[in-house]
């Protein structure tokens, strides 16, 4: 049975375990039609939730069909869960408990990145990259993603204005960390978001990352002197070699569980308020390396940061109106939805372990338990 004792990496190790402040939680289904036509004048703002789309007709000049619509928006902004498919809700269950596990002040944002499950110790392992104290040693400068693999746990680095970003790799045990990548000939990574894993491509082992510029985007971090790359670094050889270029800032990296389809989130903001705001998809070549880009998915609202990829191929994206859950075409299955879970609604990333989805809702965690195993 897993208990979630969850390790911060930027402050004092915190342990928390399960059980505490259940909360039932409703479940609303939506007929996919809902999102594509409505019956009326509306709006929305973009940076609300579907559910907050307002019908600006006059009641009085509303169609039933309209008025119908209009009351499962209305309905839907009292849920915890939005439902797209019957999969969606044999998966959530019709009547889901979701627990408080930990919690602080909004002011102290401790749980928003990572989300790394370490089997060795049976932790989680997550981050925020504003804390001043650290519990690694040597200390890891504004770390961001995690994961596990082999024995450790790989936090990335986005570095500052004199050290440059990196991948640290941590005994889970000791907390002792030593650096394993923060070059490419010379050059300075930017700020590595987040990292993933392979050992059935190319018949080695291999380490995959996005470097984005975020460091300097959000004046942090030095000039960037590379471009925003997602890297492959061959865990046996020390090669790191840049394989996609054309993303503007590169965000969440997941493979399937076959390590044929390669995920990676694109999140450019624009001074409209949106952006690339999209899943791609890549195939691999018989070298290893992402071709055939195409559009997976495309967040209706905020960003897609980081993604998670479950046994049954289905596509866990942590986005601006929660977990977006969808199968492996990208058909959107159902939303677990962040407005209940913290002030900003905001869900940057999570955890999923077995029938367990830890989920990092910036000054609270929250476990949710799954009617079945998923990974």
């Amino acid at each position: 049975m897993f208990h979630c004792v969850i390790i911060i990496i930027t402050t004092i190790i915190w342990s928390f375990h399960v059980g505490a402040n259940t909360e039932n939680k409703s479940l609303i289904y939506f007929p996919m039609s809902l999102t594509s036509r409505l019956e009326s004048n509306f709006i929305r703002e973009y940076n609300e939730t579907f559910s907050f789309t307002d019908f600006i007709s006059p009641s009085n000049a509303l169609s039933s069909c309209a008025h119908s619509q209009q009351a499962e928006l209305f309905v839907s902004r009292m849920a915890s869960f939005i439902s797209y498919s019957s999969e969606f809700n044999s998966l959530i269950g019709y009547k889901p408990e979701i627990k408080l596990i930990a919690s602080r002040p909004v002011s102290v944002p401790f749980a928003h990145e990572g989300g790394a499950f370490v089997p060795t110790t049976n932790e989680v392992w997550f981050t925020v990259n504003q804390l001043p104290i650290q519990n690694t040693n040597p200390s890891i400068i504004t770390p961001n993603g995690a994961n596990y693999f082999d024995d450790s746990v790989y936090i990335c680095s986005q570095g500052n204005q004199t050290t440059s970003g990196g991948i640290y790799a941590v005994n889970p045990t000791t907390l002792v960390s030593r650096l394993v990548v923060n070059s490419w000939f010379g050059l300075r990574l930017n700020s590595p978001n987040d990292v993933t894993f392979t050992r059935k491509i190319g018949g080695g082992k291999y380490m995959w990352f996005t470097d984005p510029q975020v460091a300097y985007m959000q004046d942090f971090g030095s000039s960037p002197q590379l471009g925003s790359y997602v890297y492959r670094f061959d865990l046996t050889t020390s090669e790191l070699r840049p394989v996609i270029t054309d993303l503007v800032v590169p965000n969440g990296i997941a493979f399937d569980l076959n390590e044929t389809t390669l995920y990676v989130s694109d999140t450019a903001p624009s001074s409209y308020g949106h952006g690339t705001f999209m899943v791609y998809a890549y195939d691999l070549n018989k070298h290893g390396l992402p071709i055939n880009r195409h559009v997976f998915s495309v967040s209706s609202a905020g960003i897609p940061d980081g993604i998670k990829v479950d046994k049954m191929g289905r596509v866990w994206t942590g986005e601006g109106d929660g977990i977006n859950v969808r199968d492996h075409h990208g058909t959107l299955l159902g939303v677990i939805l962040g407005r209940d879970l913290c002030q900003s609604g905001v869900i940057s990333n999570f955890a999923i372990v077995g029938n367990l989805v830890i989920i990092l809702a910036q000054e609270k965690v929250w476990q949710l338990k799954l009617t079945t195993s998923v990974l």
